[in-house]
């Protein structure tokens, strides 16, 4: 396929929006929609707040912002499409006059300059879609008001087993692919990686299309579809995005891994008194990760063998790959977890304080946890910015 091609190559995202629209949208799911941003932005309601809702999508969740009582909602779109399912839930609203809709592209600095400054700026699965993403996070968070927030969500690469060629391969193929070669694909996809190719994981594959509702009020299959078909994408790394936003006088107020993306909520300076209840985390504004993701065991040669290795995390996680770095001749000296030390699997297991103090100048660390976001981030409040990142290669050998 050549570069111009797939340049030109675009998921229909707004037809999948207007199907949703068609056949899930229920008060339920608007009341998860809001409930999930309420939740993440740590308030009670959204009260006399201007809101930009980027990439509006079915619209559900600028609904939602304008339930729970937003001063403004300004919501756009670059699929017309799109645009015009988020027009049809403004209309269920009797299209007031403080929720516009609009097309529009985060791209575009002319446009965005003309939409003014927010109190919360909401961008979900949405910047790395733009053919740009790291223009389109300058772009947004430029639309962020002193004391404001922004509240972004982007894929990356460190929550995937497969890596990002993988990935971006099959959204081209099932992109340019027929009707009925897409339905193939997203059998392929919920056998693969939902049922794992067992059948005794039907019953979970129903109960996770059932509570999927639960998950920002949205459609299991239309995710499934827009997840396959989510083309053009670029991945991050919370150790790239992070920095970034810094260098902006941004503040990180928090994150969390979620299934292919990461959520951020930044504030710009200090947050306005009373906006949030989230207090910005201990960071300093020139951080500078020096992190090696771990997908594939030849990426172990990065370490170096004589000295000596902590795994951060002591659950499954943490068994795999000390299973994996004993095999390739690395001693492993104990486990880290956040707050908890002891022993497990006969080998010490230390609380982060107890190893920030024991100040082994040698160690190696590498994370196996789930939670890389959270230690990550402990990690960068003491001064610790080398380490290793081995959850993508957890991902790939738990059960």
């Amino acid at each position: 396929m050549s570069n111009d091609i797939q340049k030109e190559l675009r998921f229909e995202f707004g037809a999948n929006w207007q199907s949703y629209l068609d056949h899930y949208l229920s008060p339920e799911r608007i009341a998860q929609a809001r409930q999930h941003l309420l939740s993440f932005v740590g308030r009670e309601d959204l009260q006399g707040l201007r809101i930009l809702d980027i990439g509006s999508g079915s619209g559900i969740h600028s609904m939602a912002a304008f339930q729970a009582g937003a001063a403004e909602v300004v919501s756009f779109d670059y699929d017309i499409d799109s645009v015009m399912a988020t027009k049809r839930l403004h209309a269920m609203c009797q299209s007031p006059k403080n929720w516009r809709v609009m097309q529009g592209s985060v791209l575009d600095p002319e446009f965005m300059k003309s939409l003014g400054k927010f109190d919360l700026v909401y961008a979900w699965g949405v910047l790395h879609h733009t053919g740009s993403v790291w223009s389109a996070i300058d772009l947004a968070s430029a639309c962020v008001k002193a004391g404001g927030i922004m509240y972004i969500a982007l894929y990356d690469s460190d929550v995937s087993a497969e890596s990002p060629e993988f990935w971006c391969r099959i959204k081209q193929r099932y992109t340019s692919s027929s009707a009925v070669v897409r339905r193939i694909y997203e059998a392929w996809y919920v056998a693969r990686f939902v049922l794992r190719y067992n059948p005794f994981r039907l019953g979970h594959l129903l109960k996770q299309v059932r509570e999927y509702k639960k998950n920002r009020g949205m459609d299991f299959y239309h995710d499934v579809k827009d997840w396959l078909g989510g083309w053009p994408m670029e991945y991050t790394r919370i150790y790239d995005v992070i920095p970034f936003l810094l260098a902006r006088k941004m503040k990180l107020l928090r994150t969390k891994v979620g299934e292919a993306n990461t959520e951020y909520l930044f504030s710009l300076q200090d947050v306005q008194q009373g906006l949030t209840q989230l207090q910005a985390l201990p960071l300093p504004h020139d951080l500078e990760w020096k992190v090696v993701s771990i997908r594939e065991s030849e990426e172990l040669n990065t370490l170096d063998l004589a000295r000596p290795v902590y795994v951060y995390g002591a659950s499954k996680g943490g068994e795999v790959v000390r299973s994996l770095l004993e095999s390739k001749g690395f001693s492993v000296k104990s486990f880290i977890t956040t707050e908890q030390p002891g022993s497990h699997d006969g080998l010490k297991v230390l609380s982060l304080d107890q190893f920030i103090e024991a100040g082994d100048k040698e160690a190696q660390v590498v994370i196996a946890s789930t939670y890389f976001d959270a230690i990550s981030l402990k990690l960068a409040e003491r001064g610790v910015t080398h380490f290793y990142n081995a959850y993508p290669y957890v991902m790939g050998h738990l059960n």
